[in-house]
């Protein structure tokens, strides 16, 4: 039954497989130019918050979770430091902590390695895991 379906031309939109194979290639390159825009236009939205979040006096410091709908966060509003409680209905203030009580976690990328340190350490283990099974 298929085959008589294919046969009378049902499964083609057009007259030719050539039209088809045009309009299968247009419309690939529709979809590539929609990426393409939704790439740039993220690109965009994230530099203009980037932005904007520069200039604020509102700063995120950290973000605990309780449980799953429940987290503490430590905001830093111009100078002063507070702690709030967020759940999916309601936002409280805990506390107001003063610098001195924060402990400032290290910068991620003050400790990153470059991927041939990370490989030459890898390379190191596995040579020690060979000769140890020798």
């Amino acid at each position: 039954m298929a085959k008589a379906l294919w046969n009378q031309g049902i499964f083609l939109l057009h007259g030719s497989k050539t039209e088809s194979i045009l309009e299968l290639v247009m419309l690939l390159g529709i979809f590539v130019l929609v990426l393409v825009a939704c790439v740039f236009t993220t690109r965009f939205v994230a530099g203009h918050q980037m932005q904007r979040g520069r200039n604020s006096n509102f700063k995120p410091i950290e973000t605990y979770q309780i449980t799953q709908n429940r987290y503490l966060h430590l905001v830093q509003i111009g100078t002063r430091y507070f702690v709030v409680s967020v759940t999916k209905e309601n936002i409280s203030f805990i506390a107001e902590l003063k610098e001195e009580e924060i402990v400032a976690k290290p910068e991620k990328g003050g400790t990153q390695r470059s991927f041939k340190e990370i490989l030459s350490d890898f390379k190191v283990k596995v040579d020690k895991n060979d000769d140890a099974q020798k």
